[in-house]
């Protein structure tokens, strides 16, 4: 498929950077920086449906940001572990939407270990988040 200019690999020099890493994928701003394997894969004819589900994920983030502006979503974003766990929620919304659309599964439990984590500075319990995400799935 045909990626945006926005969306950028990070190749193998970004992923050495902290909180970047190199198995997820940002949206900073006007920019959503993905693994390059990933990257790879959605550059063909038919990328993997997981990995767009991701891109949505993302573009869901950049629109966010777009509105509310970047300074005050990286505000929020980093010193309110609501509002993290909130605007996760949103864009894991949008990726579930194509994923059920799709009949793709949804694993709860990896994905609620995984957004209440270090990775987002520990917003909820991961029973509250596999909740919310059960709550979510069923919405849409």
């Amino acid at each position: 498929m045909k990626l945006p200019w926005y969306v950028i690999s990070k190749g193998s020099i970004l992923h050495h950077f902290p909180l970047i890493g190199k198995s997820t994928a940002q949206s900073l701003g006007p920019i959503i920086l993905v693994p390059d394997p990933i990257y790879k894969d959605l550059q063909t004819d038919s990328p993997h449906p997981k990995h767009i589900a991701l891109l949505i994920h993302e573009e869901t983030h950049r629109k966010r940001q777009k509105e509310m502006g970047i300074l005050k979503f990286a505000y929020h974003y980093i010193f309110d572990s609501k509002f993290r766990f909130q605007e996760e929620l949103l864009a894991v919304k949008e990726a579930m939407k194509y994923l059920k659309k799709n009949k793709i599964s949804f694993d709860f439990d990896r994905n609620a270990k995984f957004l209440s984590s270090y990775v987002y500075l520990w917003p909820v319990s991961k029973e509250y988040a596999e909740k919310e995400l059960k709550k979510v799935w069923d919405e849409v």
